[in-house]
């Protein structure tokens, strides 16, 4: 799996946390806007105060990358 690894198997399937599946929509937002924070907030339908706070959660950088550490 990529850098989010908190799946949890079930007998149903692979199940992500909400919080997994929104830091993954910003990191695909971001990098789809090329960094853009107001632009990926337009396309994800949020404020972009919502993804700055966010992205600083997931310790994702401007250009939609988790940061390590």
């Amino acid at each position: 799996m990529s850098a989010f690894s908190n799946a949890i198997r079930t007998p149903f399937g692979i199940v992500l946390p909400l919080s997994e599946v929104k830091g993954r929509a910003i990191v695909d937002a971001l990098d789809r806007c090329g960094g853009d924070y107001l632009f990926a907030a337009r396309l994800l339908g949020i404020g972009r105060s919502t993804v700055y706070r966010i992205a600083r959660a997931y310790t994702i950088s401007r250009q939609g990358h988790r940061r390590h550490g």
